[in-house]
C-alpha cells in the first residue's frame, strides 16, 4: 500500500497497520519510529500545503508562491507528492488536525482524496477498528477535552446517533458510562463528541444508549 500521511508523531495502530507500507509523511517533526519517505513543512501549516497540493494539481486557484513561502514547502516538493499520489490508496491525517484553527484542513485533504479516487481517514479509525468490545459503535469517537461539563455533539454525530438537541443520553466508553444532556454545535465537523477533559486517553470509541426525548 502507499500512503500519504501527514504525522509528527506516529500513534501504535499506525506503526502495527503500517509497517510494510510505503509512507511518504509530512510533518514538521521526524518521528524515527515510522518507517517513512519524510518532507518537512512548518509547524502548523499542513492547511497551507494541502492547499499547495490542491492548487498544483488545479483543484483550486490559490497563490503557489505565498503558500510554499508560508510552509516552508516548496513547489519542486508538491510536484513530487502529487506524483505519488496517482497510484497511491490512502491519505492518512493525525487526529489533532481535527482540532487546529484552521478548519479547512479537511477540505483540502477531501478534494484530493476525491481527486486521485483513494481513501482519506484520520489516525483514530485504526483504533475504533479494532475495538470488540463495541460493535455497535458505528464510528462515534468522544473526546475528552473541554473545561467544563457540557457534551457538545457535531449534527452528524447526532444524526448518526439518532440524538436531539437537549435529550438525555447515556454515552458508554471502554472504560465509563457518562449521562450527559445534548448540545449540538453545527460548526463541528466528523463523527466526533466533545466532554469534559479527563486524565486518560483524549479520544475513545463510544455508543450512546438510553437516549431520552426529555427537555
Amino acid at each position: 500500500m502507499k500512503i500519504l500521511s501527514f504525522l509528527n508523531y506516529a500513534s501504535k495502530e499506525v506503526l502495527n497497520n503500517f509497517k510494510n507500507d510505503e509512507i511518504i509523511n509530512i510533518g514538521s517533526f521526524f518521528d524515527e519510529r515510522l518507517k517513512q519517505e519524510f518532507y518537512k513543512c512548518e509547524l502548523g501549516t499542513e492547511c497551507y500545503v494541502l492547499a499547495l497540493l490542491c492548487t498544483m494539481a488545479g483543484l483550486d486557484e490559490f497563490d503557489i508562491g505565498e503558500l510554499s513561502a508560508e510552509s516552508c514547502f516548496g513547489e519542486e516538493e508538491a510536484g513530487e507528492i502529487l506524483e505519488f499520489l496517482k497510484d497511491a490508496n490512502l491519505i492518512l491525517l493525525d487526529s489533532n488536525l481535527l482540532y487546529h484553527k484552521d478548519k479547512n484542513i479537511y477540505y483540502f485533504a477531501k478534494k484530493l482524496a476525491k481527486h486521485f479516487n483513494i481513501e482519506l481517514m484520520f489516525d483514530y479509525e485504526l483504533k475504533v477498528s479494532n475495538l470488540e468490545e463495541l460493535d455497535d459503535n458505528n464510528g462515534l469517537i468522544l473526546y475528552e477535552c473541554l473545561e467544563n461539563d457540557e457534551f457538545i455533539v457535531s449534527p452528524a454525530f447526532a444524526a448518526l446517533a439518532r440524538i436531539k438537541e437537549f435529550d438525555l443520553v447515556d454515552i458508554k466508553t471502554k472504560n465509563k458510562v457518562l449521562r450527559k444532556q445534548v448540545k449540538i454545535d453545527s460548526s463541528l465537523k466528523g463523527l466526533f463528541a466533545l466532554s469534559k477533559k479527563e486524565n486518560n486517553y483524549a479520544f475513545s470509541p463510544c455508543v450512546v444508549k438510553g437516549v431520552s426525548n426529555e427537555n
